[in-house]
C-alpha cells in the first residue's frame, strides 16, 4: 500500500532550558528576496499555511516555533523564526537550538570551533561562538543586536492590577520589564496561568494607549544570587519556558542603562525551574539612530529531543492543524 503524500518535513527537535525548537531542515520552498527579512516576509504572504502545518496540533503545540534557515548574502547563514501565532524578527533561545542542532548533525563549519559564525536574522546580523569539551558542544555563546532603552519608568493603569510601572528596551523584539514584586502571585511554574493574565493586561494596557513604544512581550524579573529570575509572557497562555534569550538582553540594556551592571560583569538569568542563561554587555554601541545602546551576549544550551519526519498525507482533513483558543 502506498501513502498518498502531500508533503513531507525533515525537522530537529531541541529544547533550550525548556523551551521548544523545531529546526526545519528539509521541506521549506526556495524563497524570494535578497535578505533575511525579505526571505521571511515571502514565507509569511504566500506559505504561512506551511508555518501553521509545522507548529499547530496535531505535528506542534501553543509554544512550539520553529528555526527555519534560509541563504544569506550578508552573513555565513540566514536563520528566521515562525510561531505558532506570529512571526518574530530575533529570537535568542532558537538560535541556541538551531547550533545545537547543527552539532548533533556534525553540520557546524570546519571554523566554528574557533571563529564561530554569523547569522542573518530579520532584526540584523548576530554572531554565535560555542564552547567544546572533548568536540562535543557544551554551550553557545549568543551576541545580540544592537539592544537599548526606550523608555524609563512608564506607569500605567492596568486592569485587575491597579498601578504598574515597568521600563521598554528593544533588543530583536521590545519588553515591558516588570518587577514581579507588583504582582500578587507567587512567581513559580504552577502560576504560570495566572502570570500569563497579568503579562497580557499590562502588555494589552501598554499597546492601547499608543503613547509608549509597541511592546511585543512582557518580562516579570525578581532578584536572585547574581542575577534574576525571568518570566517572559509571550501571548495568551504562551510563556517563554527559557530565560529568553532576547529578553536577557533586554534586561542587560535596562540594568546597564541605570548603571547596575558594568560592562563584563556576569548576570544570572534564571527560569521558573531554575536553569540560567549567563549573560554580560560585552561592548557599548549606538543604534541606528545614535542612540546609547550594548552588544548584549547570552549564553546558554540546548538539547536534542528528537529527530523527526514530518508528513502530510494527500487526504488530511486538517492540512493547517488547528490551534486552541
Amino acid at each position: 500500500m502506498i501513502m498518498p503524500i502531500r508533503r513531507l518535513f525533515t525537522v530537529i527537535d531541541s529544547h533550550t532550558n525548556g523551551h521548544p525548537t523545531r529546526t526545519v531542515t528539509a521541506g521549506i520552498p526556495p524563497l524570494r528576496g535578497q535578505t533575511v527579512r525579505e526571505q521571511r516576509d515571502d514565507f509569511r504572504d504566500n506559505h504561512d499555511g506551511l508555518r501553521t502545518l509545522l507548529l499547530h496540533e496535531p505535528r506542534g503545540h501553543a509554544a512550539m516555533p520553529a528555526a527555519v534557515p534560509v541563504p544569506s548574502r550578508q552573513a555565513d547563514q540566514g536563520l528566521f523564526f515562525i510561531f505558532s501565532y506570529y512571526y518574530a524578527d530575533m529570537c535568542g533561545h532558537a538560535t541556541i537550538g538551531y547550533i545545537a542542532s547543527l552539532a548533533a548533525m556534525g553540520a557546524l563549519p570546519e571554523s566554528f570551533e574557533q571563529n564561530g559564525m554569523t547569522i542573518e536574522t530579520p532584526a540584523g546580523v548576530i554572531h554565535v561562538t560555542g564552547a567544546f569539551e572533548a568536540g562535543r558542544l557544551t554551550s553557545v555563546a549568543l551576541r545580540n543586536v544592537p539592544s537599548y532603552v526606550l523608555s524609563t519608568d512608564v506607569a500605567i493603569q492596568v486592569e485587575g492590577l491597579g498601578t504598574v510601572t515597568c521600563d521598554v528596551a528593544y533588543s530583536g523584539l521590545t519588553y515591558a520589564l516588570v518587577d514581579a514584586d507588583q504582582v500578587d502571585l507567587p512567581f513559580d511554574i504552577a502560576q504560570a496561568s495566572l502570570w500569563c493574565r497579568a503579562g497580557m493586561a499590562i502588555k494589552a494596557a501598554m499597546n492601547a494607549t499608543g503613547a509608549h513604544p509597541k511592546v511585543d512581550s512582557v518580562l516579570f524579573h525578581r532578584p536572585v544570587q547574581g542575577g534574576a529570575r525571568h518570566l517572559v509572557i509571550l501571548a495568551n497562555n504562551k510563556f517563554d519556558r527559557s530565560p529568553c534569550g532576547t529578553g536577557t538582553s533586554a534586561r542587560l540594556a535596562q540594568l546597564h542603562a541605570r548603571g547596575a551592571l558594568a560592562t563584563g560583569t556576569p548576570y544570572r538569568a534564571e527560569n521558573l525551574l531554575g536553569v540560567p542563561f549567563e549573560g554580560k554587555v560585552v561592548e557599548l554601541t549606538q543604534d541606528k539612530d545614535g542612540r546609547p545602546a550594548i552588544i548584549p551576549e547570552v549564553r546558554g544550551m540546548a538539547h536534542i529531543t528528537a529527530f523527526s519526519t514530518l508528513v502530510l498525507e494527500a487526504d488530511d482533513p486538517l492540512p493547517a492543524g488547528f490551534l486552541p483558543g
